[in-house]
């Protein structure tokens, strides 16, 4: 289950505030609790204060006489009363009988109280009672609840801090350290150590960006990497090109030299020269067509011109006639065609160019028997064909480059073998042109064996020739 910053954080923000509101409330039932109990000595308080001025109304306008009939209920309570009739007249205030304590609180009205009194009459006095002590009973419940609610605010502003605090942390940890690593990768990767990846384990918003920055740094990391191996490839081209050109050049320079010099002195050896220059100036033509047909598939410009063909049609005429070319250099080549009645969309030209430089690379490899295997996969959506040589096979070390540009397993670069570290590459890219894939089987000193796979036509679909 994916976690959710957002989601984290309406909770840290409702938990802040509503976890110090649970905590004060809690506070102050637990407190108020203890002093429930009082509850009923304030009610008989206001019960006895109303039935001493019913008893002694009569004695009111008297204020001393009745100071005296009420004076041990004020005793007894530690109060003072203030008794006003009509258009808040007063009629008696203890106060002027009685020293008045002077009360240590920060709300004067905390322990004052207004009742009504009935009279005879249909009159109603208003009666103040005012506590003369601020631990006397039951005034002091009143300041107990203000006491439990205050500490119930300050309970529920230190649960405030501590889940701000809490809530910080837990944010620092999952939102600004990793933004700090972020920063430090941005640093690193600017410096360029782009092998820096950010570890965080949560898949939340910050956890998704961290591994697109990552799968973008890895982007990176990856086109530097292939731009090196482009620049690498670009010195390695001009280095092959030099030196590929060079040789054949300086041969036909010094066989020309020769024939102009009068070195030749019958027409043998006239015609010896002449056809040794006529070898490589066709093998200079080849390099540069290998040259030619590289940079329009480094480029993507490889032309195709595809069309639907009879698998066995093409492959039979095709081969018929590298079998009888192959007759005068004494390699023997054997074919089996298995695929009369299907169709394939290809570009002619282009797949014999495939077949040219799979058959030219065995016979400059060592090969004198070559056989070449054409038939449908076991799916019969795709045509196998299987060239399989007796040559000088590839090492193993060697198979995973020979695609690559300009490699050559033989690593001098001698005129023993030739070719430009080329013709592999381009049947690759041909067959990449056509949807299709190629693969080697090989072995040291066994032969080796290209495997390429190109899709049949269905007929129906829809192709793009």
């Amino acid at each position: 289950m994916k976690s959710s910053l957002k989601k984290r954080l309406v909770f840290a923000f409702l938990s802040t505030i509503l976890v110090p509101i649970l905590v004060a409330i809690l506070t102050f039932y637990l407190g108020a609790n203890q002093i429930a109990k009082d509850e009923d000595e304030l009610d008989q308080l206001f019960t006895d204060v109303r039935r001493e001025i019913r008893l002694n109304e009569g004695k009111l306008p008297n204020q001393d006489a009745f100071y005296k009939e009420i004076e041990s209920l004020l005793d007894r309570y530690q109060m003072n009363i203030t008794v006003e009739g009509e258009r808040d007249k007063v009629l008696f205030d203890s106060r002027a009988y009685r020293e008045v304590e002077e009360l240590n609180t920060f709300l004067p009205n905390l322990n004052t109280f207004t009742i009504q009194v009935a009279a005879e009459e249909n009159r109603k006095w208003d009666v103040t009672i005012r506590a003369n002590a601020s631990r006397s009973e039951p005034f002091k419940r009143m300041t107990e609840i203000v006491h439990i609610l205050l500490l119930s605010v300050g309970v529920g502003v230190l649960t405030l801090l501590l889940m701000v605090v809490i809530w910080t942390t837990y944010i620092s940890r999952t939102v600004l350290t990793p933004l700090k690593q972020i920063y430090q990768a941005t640093e690193e990767m600017r410096s360029g150590n782009l092998d820096y990846p950010i570890q965080y384990k949560k898949r939340d918003e910050i956890g998704r960006f961290i591994q697109g920055f990552n799968v973008m740094r890895q982007h990176v990391k990856d086109s530097f990497t292939k731009q090196k191996q482009y620049e690498d490839a670009r010195k390695q081209l001009i280095a092959s090109i030099s030196h590929d050109l060079r040789t054949p050049l300086s041969s036909i320079k010094g066989y020309v030299e020769g024939l102009r010099d009068g070195v030749v002195r019958n027409e043998e050896m006239k015609q010896r020269y002449l056809q040794v220059i006529h070898d490589k100036t066709t093998h200079l033509d080849h390099l540069i067509e290998d040259l030619f047909e590289f940079s329009k598939s480094e480029a993507d410009q490889l032309a195709m011109e595809k069309e639907v063909v009879n698998v066995a049609h093409y492959f039979e005429k095709q081969l018929a006639k590298y079998q009888f070319d192959l007759q005068k250099e004494e390699v023997e080549l054997s074919y089996t065609i298995e695929a009369q009645p299907r169709s394939i969309v290809l570009d002619p030209f282009r797949i014999e160019q495939v077949m040219s430089n799979l058959i030219d690379n065995a016979c400059r490899y060592g090969s004198n028997r070559i056989w070449i295997d054409v038939r449908p996969d076991q799916s019969e959506r795709n045509i196998v064909i299987r060239v399989e040589d007796n040559g000088q096979g590839i090492d193993k070390e060697d198979l995973p480059y020979i695609f690559s540009s300009f490699y050559r397993a033989e690593k001098s670069r001698s005129t023993k073998y030739g070719g430009s570290g080329l013709g592999l590459s381009i049947v690759k890219s041909i067959v990449k042109a056509h949807d299709g894939e190629v693969d080697v089987e090989s072995e040291s000193g066994q032969g080796s064996a290209f495997i390429i796979t190109l899709p049949l036509y269905v007929k129906g679909e829809t192709v793009d020739l």
